[in-house]
């Protein structure tokens, strides 16, 4: 179950938060992953996740300088009762969101991950 993180309500949520690696918005740890949503951070347990995947939303938008083109980089777990989280890694973070998928596919080899067909 995801929630907003509050500090000292979990001890063990507390101690991955503080060891867990930062990935743009996202911090991994071992069994939880934390994602920053306006100036809170939530939180999930990974055991409920069956299925994980990128989302790259690209976005075009006019300045007074001229067009400015970005992606902006997701992940995307899907729990067991086939709930989506889509959590913001950032703007233009592709080195982030590579090492974030990266990561989470080494220390999570039982969930799925790509998009379903």
């Amino acid at each position: 179950m995801d929630y907003v993180y509050r500090k000292k309500e979990n001890a063990h949520a507390d101690q991955e938060f503080a060891q867990a690696s930062q990935y743009g918005k996202v911090k991994l740890g071992k069994d939880w992953i934390f994602w920053k949503k306006g100036l809170k951070w939530n939180v999930t347990d990974l055991d409920g996740v069956t299925r994980a995947f990128r989302r790259i939303e690209a976005v075009d938008t006019k300045m007074c300088c001229g067009n400015v083109n970005f992606d902006i980089q997701k992940l995307v777990l899907v729990r067991k009762d086939g709930e989506e989280l889509e959590l913001l890694i950032g703007e233009g973070t592709v080195r982030e969101a590579d090492a974030l998928y990266r990561r989470l596919q080494e220390s999570r080899p039982e969930i799925a991950y790509g998009k379903e067909k």
